[in-house]
């Protein structure tokens, strides 16, 4: 998850708990059909309903759920929720170069790059860039 350090229990109990009044983010989980196993979480981060804008945010913590396609879905079926539910216009999100399989699934969700961001984070080796990729609504 890109942390300096690791994030205590009692720091996630606090967070948790911060969340649940707020209204500039909503958090999912992602589960698989067959199963229901909890393989990830989806999010809107940064909600701004004046911009009618949002920040996604997916985590596929289980490897063995990876590359096949629940990362895409759960980032498109956020976006629909976002533009049917919440009528936000766009949805943008930051990937980091050394993530490609994340730019894939972005990109099979209908995103688009729009840009990147040189050197934008440092990983604790070294700098990668962060790829800015978006959605727009195409209802006004």
């Amino acid at each position: 998850m890109n942390r300096s350090r690791p994030i205590s229990e009692a720091e996630h109990d606090t967070f948790f708990a911060s969340i649940s009044g707020r209204d500039d983010c909503r958090f999912f989980a992602i589960e698989l059909v067959d199963g229901g196993a909890h393989v990830g979480n989806v999010w809107l981060w940064a909600i701004d309903t004046r911009h009618r804008k949002a920040e996604l945010r997916i985590v596929i913590g289980d490897r063995a759920a990876r590359g096949k396609g629940a990362g895409s879905e759960a980032i498109a079926l956020l976006c629909r929720h976002a533009f049917d539910s919440l009528r936000l216009h766009r949805i943008y999100a930051y990937v980091l170069s050394n993530n490609p399989a994340a730019k894939r699934a972005f990109q099979a969700a209908g995103f688009t790059e729009e840009g990147t961001l040189r050197d934008d984070r440092w990983t604790g080796d070294q700098f990668v860039d962060a790829h800015l990729l978006a959605q727009l609504n195409d209802v006004p």
